[in-house]
């Protein structure tokens, strides 16, 4: 009989560490608004390796659809993983709800933002494409005089790229894109007032 107990208190006792191991893997969970976007960005803790993640996306809290997959390996046993992901379209001038689902280990709270109408204005980007050995980015913003801007550069699928935070001079002001490789990508920019973006491309 006192074996028996024994057994299974350590048993239990397993169960309780093996799920302790996995608790609160998604720290950190913020998401905020960069322009008519949605930023999101959250922690994996250290743990057991996870089979990727899953962000989903609701306008009523209840019903979600998923608008991204990372199928591949995530977590880790010794340090934390930083994740951070750019929602492009979200609802505009309503409340988006949030949640990560780390697979198959936990889903997060949900996280709500409300996203305001902001004025769309003309930003020129060149050269573009980026060719041969150029690593700057060019641009221009007709009659915004001397402005500190704000934003990052992010994948055509919209993962965060490089966080951006520049002043112009005159109308002109230029990025350095020697650490990005070869593809498309889209540049987003703001004062606070209005948003600024274009898409361009790079194949040196």
């Amino acid at each position: 009989m006192a074996f028996t107990k024994k057994y299974f208190f350590n048993c239990y006792l397993l169960l309780c560490l093996t799920a302790f191991s996995f608790a609160q893997r998604i720290q950190n969970l913020n998401v905020f608004v960069a322009g008519t976007s949605v930023g999101i960005k959250f922690t994996i803790g250290t743990g057991a390796q996870c089979g990727g993640y899953k962000i989903y996306h609701s306008l009523d809290s209840s019903i979600f659809n998923q608008i991204y997959d990372y199928p591949g390996t995530c977590g880790n046993s010794s340090m934390p993983e930083d994740v951070s992901y750019t929602h492009t379209n979200p609802a505009i001038n309503q409340t988006n709800y949030y949640k990560v689902e780390l697979v198959p280990v936990e889903t997060s709270l949900i996280k709500r933002v409300f996203v305001p109408n902001v004025v769309n204005a003309k930003l020129i980007v060149y050269p573009n494409p980026i060719v041969q050995i150029y690593d700057l980015l060019n641009l221009k913003i007709p009659n915004i005089g001397s402005t500190r801007l704000v934003g990052f550069i992010s994948s055509q699928f919209g993962n965060p790229l490089k966080q951006i935070d520049i002043t112009t001079q005159g109308d002109l002001a230029s990025i350095n894109v020697y650490d990005l490789t070869n593809g498309l990508f889209v540049i987003w920019l703001t004062d606070g007032i209005k948003a600024y973006s274009s898409k361009f491309i790079i194949v040196r």
